[in-house]
């Protein structure tokens, strides 16, 4: 197949110049395929027809400057452009070149003759102007595109320098930061890393550029502007810039959503198995006290038979009237324990959390040591619907281990009631066992010594205590969060070792309008009820 031949288009006016031109093009030593135009016009439909591969122009035409063809913009010539001058032209041929012209020759004989070799010369110049444009070309597009990516990353990308300043940070700093790029640039990097991952920061940099090439993975926590420290898990990489030296490039996504996501689903789960526990636990507690209640009676049924068989001056009687003391201790912790199973059948009743209080506080202040002062701290009353004798058997157990948290000096114990709507972020409490709604709460502070994370984690656990052999039988908490679940309510504590703690238990308010109890009843426990 032959190849195709080369298409030139000749724009000359003069009938000698363009004989001579297609003579010497005719003994090419590679086909060509010759197209005269006699002006401007002629050649611009000529062009406008099919696109030629070398324009031959005369500089003087009828009806213009050759050089006209040429586009305003260089980078717009689809074809190159050979100017033709005569003498005395030569400056404006060269002005020419500079516009987007691959050469310029002064007409004679000569030259004329020569025009294939000036056309293969023009041709080879034009082929590496197309390879550089396509280069350019394609490196402009790079360059867009990887703009547009690090413009427009989630992620944020930056640059530092050895010593931590950053000398590029991607838009995406004012979606994670809340700060525009312009005012982190140029700063030090640590300016905005928390003070106690400041270390780390350091000693993560100088691994990046110890060895270059390879990634390093970092956690670090920085400052937004809204002053919330945000989580950025951080890989750098140093490379070598010819007129920068040593660089690193930072990729720095945020999860602290993510992470508070997974301290909250793990936190969900531990009251998950906390509240499996429990009831497990209840459930074991519950059979136990069955069946030791069972034992109780056949005790009780054979020391009372005992007491009737054996006359009133028996040395026995006063060993039996011990046996029947201790089984009505013993029959009171059963009553306990099936409290906290929840195996037991209170009748409940609406009743004003306030009357509870006080009631309740009337028998404390009568067994509290002096060195307590108790004050109340109510902001709004409400009503409940709840067994008002388990309501003070839990607030009775509160304020008791206050007390004993305040031994041997004292302090302050403060009860409090409230009116409260739990929803968002307080629901959070316990979404186990409370829903959004409107809620009494009741306060139980006291100034003892506290408690530490581990202790506060268990001190619901039923037998678990931390007082000493018997003080306590560890099952007051237990017994107190039983009751508060049963009604459909949550409890919670704050505590800090030497700063006190804080009980706040939250129960389903009812309208006070239907609250019925009446002002002579007397809520006091049974006086057998012995705090634990």
């Amino acid at each position: 197949m032959e190849p195709r031949p080369t298409r030139i288009l000749l724009v000359e006016d003069e009938e000698a110049h363009a004989e001579l031109a297609r003579r010497a093009f005719e003994d090419s030593p590679y086909p060509v395929a010759l197209i005269r135009a006699r002006n401007l016009h002629e050649a611009r439909l000529r062009i406008a027809t099919e696109t030629p591969d070398l324009v031959l122009a005369d500089l003087r035409l009828p009806d213009g400057d050759g050089a006209e063809l040429l586009p305003g913009d260089r980078g717009q010539l689809a074809y190159p452009i050979v100017i033709m001058t005569s003498h005395g032209d030569e400056q404006v041929a060269v002005e020419s070149m500079r516009t987007g012209a691959v050469d310029y020759v002064v007409k004679s004989e000569t030259t004329l003759a020569q025009m294939p070799r000036v056309a293969e010369r023009a041709l080879r110049e034009w082929r590496h102007i197309s390879e550089r444009r396509r280069a350019e070309l394609a490196l402009r597009e790079s360059e867009e595109h990887f703009r547009l990516l690090i413009e427009n990353a989630l992620d944020l990308i930056g640059v530092l320098e050895k010593d931590g300043t950053v000398r590029y940070i991607s838009p995406s700093s004012q979606r994670v930061l809340g700060m525009r790029p312009d005012e982190i640039t140029g700063q030090n990097v640590l300016n905005l890393i928390h003070p106690e991952d400041q270390k780390n920061a350091r000693e993560a940099i100088a691994r990046v550029f110890s060895a270059p090439g390879a990634g390093h993975s970092f956690v670090i926590r920085v400052r937004s502007r809204s002053g919330r420290w945000r989580l950025l898990e951080s890989i750098g990489k140093a490379h070598k810039e010819p007129s920068a030296g040593w660089r690193a490039v930072v990729n720095a996504r945020d999860i602290t959503d993510r992470k508070e996501a997974e301290d909250e689903k793990a936190r969900l789960e531990g009251q998950l198995r906390h509240a499996r526990k429990m009831e497990t636990l209840g459930t074991l507690a519950g059979g136990i006290a069955h069946d030791f209640n069972n034992i109780l009676q056949a005790i009780v049924g054979c020391t009372e038979l005992a007491q009737h068989t054996l006359p009133d001056d028996s040395p026995a009687s006063g060993y039996l009237v011990r046996v029947v003391d201790a089984t009505a201790r013993a029959r009171q912790l059963v009553r306990q324990i099936l409290t906290f199973s929840r195996h037991s059948d209170p009748e409940r009743r609406h009743v004003a959390m306030a009357r509870v209080v006080d009631e309740g506080l009337a028998l404390l202040r009568a067994t509290l040591p002096t060195t307590v002062e108790i004050r109340r701290s109510d902001r709004a009353s409400g009503a409940v619907l709840a067994d008002p004798t388990q309501l003070q058997q839990v607030l009775m157990n509160l304020c008791t281990n206050a007390q004993h948290a305040m031994e041997p000096n004292g302090g302050l114990l403060e009860v409090g009631i409230d009116r409260v709507t739990l929803g968002g972020e307080r629901v959070r409490l316990d979404p186990n066992l409370v829903q959004a709604g409107h809620y009494v709460e009741l306060s139980v502070r006291d100034t003892g010594c506290g408690m530490n994370e581990e202790t506060r984690e268990r001190i619901f656990e039923p037998f678990f205590s931390t007082k000493e052999v018997g003080k306590g039988t560890g099952l007051g908490l237990s017994v107190a969060h039983g009751i508060v679940a049963s009604h459909g309510g949550t409890i919670s504590v704050r505590s800090q070792l030497g700063k006190g703690t804080t009980f706040k238990i939250y129960l389903p308010e009812v309208t006070a309008a239907r609250v019925e109890v009446d002002a002579s009843e007397d809520l006091s426990v049974d006086t057998h009820w012995r705090i634990l």
